[in-house]
């Protein structure tokens, strides 16, 4: 069960899975309205589930009134609190995890190019923003001069991609374009910006470890399981999402494919869990 975005928190007590990112009461809040059936939570099932995760309850409430302020959520009644999907641009990316793949068409060998040399970098969180997009579209940088590819093999095309670079953050100052027509050296060099062998084997790793934990939920705890199971969860969601979705020819699809398989079995089991926690509060 997980939403995944920004991570940061430092759990008071508890052990957490290895290498999973720390939790912060608005990540958790979010996790929790997304996955939840109805979409929508009392504040007492948030904080029970802040307490599960080791997260205050004041922190919880904090980070309520925050995001309500951002347009994340809503409160139709007191007490009451749900999600607002239309208040990031990043909600849809997220919740579409598991359809990932379907992103994805033959590539035909042409290239799908952003250049970014006139952004300036001095608005820091224009900038983060910027990066973000362009790594959520698998997008890597060529050489110095900001020229950013990826294989134009993305449904929708050029425009497609423009349109879901905006929606994610990309700088106003950017363009997008196809690429075409480039020397060998550079076709070879822009085929070599992923680090594919690298890629299989977080994937291969991060399906052992679900797997490993998934044997384990139904003999745990409730409270440790959900707790686990959200952290871990979390951290295979976000190798999903940062997936660049390369085509067949730069990259063997099935350790990413086994994954996602996976992680879907995994949520259906600790969603579970949770539901059993939150809808008895």
């Amino acid at each position: 069960m997980s939403r995944s975005d920004k991570l940061s928190y430092k759990k008071p007590g508890g052990p957490q899975p290895a290498d999973t990112p720390p939790l912060a009461a608005g990540d958790l809040v979010l996790d929790l309205l997304s996955t939840h059936d109805a979409h929508q939570l009392t504040v007492a099932a948030l904080c029970q589930a802040a307490e599960i995760c080791g997260v205050r309850p004041q922190n919880v409430r904090v980070a309520l009134n925050r995001l309500q302020r951002q347009g994340k959520v809503d409160s139709p009644e007191r007490g009451l609190y749900r999600l607002d999907t239309g208040g990031s641009g990043l909600f849809a990316e997220v919740a579409n995890w598991l359809r990932r793949e379907q992103q994805a068409v033959p590539w035909q060998g042409g290239w799908a190019a952003v250049l970014d040399n006139a952004v300036p970098r001095g608005e820091k969180t224009a900038w983060r923003r910027h990066q973000r997009a362009l790594t959520l579209r698998g997008l890597r940088h060529l050489d110095d001069t900001g020229l950013c590819l990826r294989p134009d093999n993305l449904t929708g095309g050029i425009d497609g991609l423009r349109r879901d670079l905006r929606r994610l953050g990309l700088a106003d100052g950017a363009r997008v374009f196809r690429a075409a027509d480039f020397s060998d050296d550079d076709e070879q060099a822009a085929r070599r910006l992923w680090d594919t062998a690298a890629l299989s084997r977080q994937y291969r790793d991060m399906e052992k470890r679900l797997a490993a934990s998934h044997r384990k939920l139904a003999r745990q705890a409730a409270e440790k399981a959900a707790r686990d199971s959200l952290l871990l969860g979390r951290a295979a969601i976000r190798c999903i999402l940062h997936d660049p979705l390369l085509p067949d020819e730069l990259m063997d699809q099935t350790p990413r494919h086994r994954l996602i398989e996976r992680m879907g079995a995994y949520q259906r089991d600790a969603k579970a869990i949770w539901m059993g926690l939150l809808d008895a509060v």
